[in-house]
């Protein structure tokens, strides 16, 4: 059901031209992104939590349209050393970034604050059509009109451009080593590191749990919710028209190649049922990191604990980035 993608005789040298074909297509496919060339944040407020130090952070997506980030230092900070950084990615949650933050009621997506105590800086930001721009009247008018504003544009796209402007802030901070930035997330999160990962090589490891549903199997979501904010109408339409999907993920996994990602997968997920498509997109995409002469580079982990992620697999993830950043 999933197609290589690559042939068995293609060969080392001949990747990087088949991997620009499959960037241009993917980029064309979800609408582009627009280019902003100017690097702008303010901190909006600091506090202490958990023996931490937060800062809310404003940054500049496109034009005049702000997101907001929480940053959060590790233990014993020093502002004069340099630091690796994770990217921590909410799921499907009206709090957003918060969602990633409370210890006590949700330890199991509280990934920010567990890499912090860890020694990592962790930035949380809001996805768009959640967290605290949606308490802006004007946001959420936007938000629910995003199709009939930005014709061809997709909901990806959009999500995908405030993480690469984020990027740009975090390569100003200089308590930040750019070299080792990393991205992790889960549900509509870990989807969001897949393509942040794929289309943006400054992610240099990454941990995406249940964030992949391939497109083919995906399309008993879509096609039944064409119109809902959850879904690309310009994917969901094509797949209507044509049968078959413009791209799918083993093709956005295998732009990932050759830098760490580990992918965690669930056999009982309900909103994925198709855990074994999944992990043929896994697969494909592995053979190009064979190919490349890094097979170990790529890791996939299959468990029976639903759309979640229970200290023993937050542990692995985080040792994940320990392997290659520390």
């Amino acid at each position: 059901m999933i197609n290589s993608v690559i042939l068995k005789d293609t060969k080392k040298e001949e990747w990087n031209d088949i991997r620009k074909k499959i960037y241009a297509r993917i980029s064309e496919g979800i609408g582009g992104i627009p280019k902003e060339e100017s690097v702008q944040f303010t901190e909006k407020r600091r506090y202490c939590k958990y023996g931490l130090t937060f800062v809310e952070i404003s940054y500049l997506v496109y034009q005049n349209t702000f997101a907001d980030a929480l940053i959060i230092l590790p233990e014993d900070f020093d502002v004069s050393a340099s630091y690796p950084a994770v990217v921590t990615i909410h799921g499907t949650n009206d709090l957003g970034k918060f969602s990633l933050t409370d210890l006590e009621n949700r330890p199991e997506r509280a990934y920010p604050i567990e890499l912090a105590k860890r020694g990592y800086v962790t930035v949380s930001p809001d996805q768009y059509g959640f967290g605290s721009a949606m308490e802006d009247e004007n946001y959420r008018e936007e938000y629910e009109n995003f199709y009939t504003l930005n014709s061809g544009w997709t909901l990806t796209a959009r999500r995908l451009l405030a993480h690469i402007k984020l990027l740009d802030v975090l390569e100003t901070i200089d308590y930040i080593d750019s070299k080792r930035i990393g991205c992790m997330g889960n549900s509509l999160g870990g989807a969001a590191v897949m393509y942040l990962t794929a289309m943006d090589e400054r992610i240099n490891a990454c941990v995406m749990s249940t964030g992949i549903s391939p497109n083919v199997t995906n399309v008993y979501r879509s096609l039944s919710r064409v119109g809902s904010q959850e879904v690309d109408l310009k994917t969901a339409n094509a797949m209507k028209e044509n049968g078959v999907p413009p791209w799918d993920l083993n093709e956005v996994l295998s732009l990932c190649a050759p830098r760490p990602i580990m992918c965690i997968e669930p056999f009982n997920d309900p909103y994925n049922p198709y855990t074994m498509v999944s992990i043929e997109c896994v697969h494909k995409a592995w053979e190009v990191y064979n190919l490349l002469e890094c097979p170990e580079k790529l890791s996939l982990y299959v468990h029976g604990d639903g759309h979640d992620t229970v200290d023993s697999v937050r542990n692995m993830a985080y040792n994940w980035f320990d392997r290659f950043f520390k």
